[in-house]
């Protein structure tokens, strides 16, 4: 019979696992935020300093991922990261390897504009040092990614309706800091 590949898992949902479980996930939520935003700052936070990054194409320190991250998403003008499927399995009390699923969709306006959208796996290896969960080492696994051409004649006039922004005056931004959403 095939080995399924299955691995004996830490399955612990005592309170402080739940705990940690969630503060995982937010870590995960940041870091699409911090993209989606091109907030660099907060995108070094979900990270350990000595964090690695690893796409196949040669491990890089996660301070060089963050200066790709910085040239690259300010020319495109609209992005979205979403997560889910998160598997989280303890392998220790203060480390954890995390699978979890993202869809990430982006606008590129140049000629032919198209909408990329890409269907991502993260294998990350967290873990809590000071007290704080964040990634030490994250393996990216591109399952799929689509260039959806776009007739510029079909993009919609929002007609005055918010808009997001890739920076920090996005109006949910400006929302959680206690501003108008009008600026």
């Amino acid at each position: 019979m095939p080995a399924t590949g299955a691995q004996p898992r830490m399955r612990d949902w005592s309170p402080q696992r739940i705990v940690d479980r969630l503060q995982i996930e937010e870590q995960l939520y940041l870091y699409c935020r911090a993209i989606d935003r091109v907030d660099m700052a907060l995108l070094a936070t979900v990270f350990h300093p000595d964090a690695i990054i690893d796409k196949g194409d040669g491990a890089v320190p996660v301070a060089d991922f963050i200066a790709t991250v910085a040239a690259r998403h300010p020319g495109v003008p609209r992005a979205s990261h979403m997560v889910a499927n998160h598997l989280i399995e303890f392998t220790a009390a203060d480390t954890a390897f995390v699978e979890s699923w993202c869809l990430a969709v982006e606008q590129h306006r140049g000629t032919p504009a198209v909408d990329r959208i890409y269907r991502v796996r993260y294998g990350d290896s967290f873990t809590r040092r000071d007290g704080g969960w964040r990634i030490a080492h994250r393996s990216f696994v591109v399952d799929h990614v689509l260039n959806a051409p776009v007739d510029p004649a079909l993009i919609l006039d929002m007609g005055g309706r918010y808009e997001g922004q890739r920076d920090l005056d996005d109006v949910i931004e400006r929302l959680r800091r206690g501003a108008p959403a009008q600026p």
